[in-house]
């Protein structure tokens, strides 16, 4: 029988590094539709569903799961978007529904693995953790957070993915931090920067010992009628306040996490305005500031759009998010920081109500 490089070259097949089976595997999840009939053949034949790539930050799902993401969008590039300039590709509608495709089939992929044995804990939980390494340049959607759950659930965790001793490599946490960052402070896709936030609230939650089940994106608060809204307690000092400087001046500053309940979960913005939805509330002394909310109480939230707002000091450019938050009702609620216009310790977040 020829080795895998020789049955490789024969093909045409792509050279993973994981022989001949492993190389098959990875190429028929390569496809819009993976064939998982012809994966359970392959190992019936003797496949090792554990292979470990060439390099030992790799392993032969969080290879697949890379090969999939990205044929995917090569599909999109070449077949459905035609000419372009390949700005804002994450906001783009086209890519929004095809990941409503690749998300469910990315958990399709992964539970196959799953359920044919695959060790998320080799390697001192390595193997988990370079799968979760990858999903963060996966999808770029919402159904990242799902498939990050199914890992975690299935005991994958966060720390370096090397099991190299003297390595020191990136993890999951940090890779998808910088991503967050990139999307925010570079593409300024507030959109998607958002949701890499709640993926990193996740692993916030697992550090702290906290139930992570419940955290999600901000999409979740779709619609839900908003009931009460909570900030986290600061003794008696003011929750909102009035910032009238020179170079900025602004009602309803605030500096601490807003919670914004409905039936069964709450959405929670943060003096940075990053939001995500979770389940439960903060463990921590909560006050009800309602009363600075009442013209959207009992409305509920239709959806969300977002914004972006460069200030430009010298050589420096600092950036604003922008968050709409709009209601039923025609209201909108506007969360926006002063970052850039103040000095450090005058900076805080703000909201804005109109309709």
């Amino acid at each position: 029988m020829a080795d895998g490089s020789e049955m490789t070259k024969e093909t045409n097949m792509s050279d993973y590094g994981y022989g001949t089976l492993g190389n098959q595997m990875i190429e028929l999840f390569t496809n819009a539709e993976p064939d998982f009939g012809a994966a359970e053949v392959l190992i019936r034949q003797g496949l090792d569903i554990n292979l470990t790539g060439c390099y030992d930050d790799e392993n032969l799902l969080s290879e697949t799961i890379g090969e999939y993401c990205s044929s995917a969008r090569i599909f999109l590039f070449t077949e459905v978007c035609g000419p372009c300039d390949g700005d804002a590709c994450n906001e783009c509608e086209k890519m929004k529904k095809l990941n409503s495709h690749v998300g469910p089939t990315l958990c399709a992929i992964i539970q196959f693995f799953l359920d044919s044995g695959f060790d998320v804990k080799k390697y001192d939980g390595c193997f988990g953790a370079q799968c979760l390494h990858t999903l963060t340049l996966s999808t770029f959607d919402h159904s990242m957070i799902r498939v990050m759950k199914l890992l975690l659930d299935a005991g994958a965790k966060d720390r370096e993915i090397s099991p190299s001793a003297d390595s020191i490599g990136d993890t999951p946490w940090e890779a998808m931090a910088t991503e967050c960052d990139f999307q925010r402070v570079c593409e300024h896709a507030h959109s998607v920067s958002n949701i890499y936030y709640a993926a990193c609230e996740i692993y916030q939650a697992i550090e702290d010992g906290r139930p992570y089940s419940g955290i999600d994106w901000y999409g979740n608060a779709i619609g839900k009628k908003i009931i009460k809204v909570l900030t986290e307690s600061n003794g008696e000092e003011q929750v909102f306040c009035t910032l009238d400087l020179p170079e900025f001046q602004k009602e309803n500053c605030f500096t601490r996490t807003l919670c914004f309940l409905y039936d069964g979960g709450v959405l929670l913005v943060n003096p940075y305005a990053d939001l995500w939805t979770d389940t439960i509330l903060p463990e921590t002394e909560l006050v009800d500031v309602s009363d600075h909310f009442e013209m959207i109480l009992g409305d509920t939230i239709k959806q969300f759009s977002f914004d972006h707002k460069s200030i430009k000091k010298g050589t420096t450019i600092y950036g604003q998010p922008i968050i709409i938050m709009e209601m039923d009702s025609g209201k909108k609620v506007k969360f926006s920081t002063n970052f850039g216009e103040v000095s450090d310790e005058n900076r805080e977040a703000f909201f804005e109500i109109t309709g």
